[in-house]
């Protein structure tokens, strides 16, 4: 049997898009963050795991293959192949990749290596560049399986269960204070 983990994702950034949309917790509402500078744009759908925490300040980032680009605040079932291992700007930022759930064209892709390796280097490019007019530095740390997914889903799940009062009464700045306070120890 296969192992398939399937998520409900809710898009920030259509496929294409040069805008950074960024999903704003205390105002229940997707605001444009920032225009990437440079010739970049997303080589996927972009967005998030609700009720998720990650070691970021933010939920659980999903990147996604898929046909035809959907848009801002639309919620899509993926289908995870696996993970992008990434640091940025000096945080763990790892990321969940798959594919459009309902979308026939991507049925036979059940696993990391039945996409293109040419697919995932794009991927990979367009994360090592998009900051760097910024002044920020992204490292990816490979590609990680289902079993590494599964593995991300459930730590930031339970991240999120664990700091939900202080995230919705003092904010992310309370948790991340948190957390250094027990990395010093």
């Amino acid at each position: 049997m296969k192992n398939i983990l399937n998520v409900e994702c809710i898009v920030e950034i259509p496929k294409g898009s040069s805008n950074k949309y960024e999903f704003i917790p205390k105002k229940n509402i997707i605001k444009l963050d920032r225009v990437l500078p440079g010739a970049n744009f997303y080589p996927g759908e972009y967005g998030f795991i609700e009720k998720t925490l990650d070691w970021d300040g933010d939920c659980l980032d999903v990147i996604f293959l898929t046909t035809y680009k959907t848009f801002p605040g639309c919620h899509v079932d993926v289908k995870v192949l696996g993970t992008i291992n990434m640091i940025d700007s000096n945080e763990i930022d790892t990321k969940l990749f798959g594919v459009c759930a309902y979308d026939k064209r991507f049925e036979d892709i059940n696993h990391i290596d039945d996409v293109s390796i040419n697919i995932r280097k794009e991927i990979e490019n367009f994360f090592l560049q998009y900051k760097v007019l910024e002044n920020k530095e992204v490292k990816i740390n490979g590609w990680g399986t289902i079993e590494d997914a599964q593995k991300e889903l459930k730590e930031c799940l339970k991240r999120y269960q664990d700091y939900k009062y202080i995230l919705k009464t003092e904010g992310i700045e309370a948790v991340k204070k948190i957390w250094k306070q027990q990395n010093n120890q």
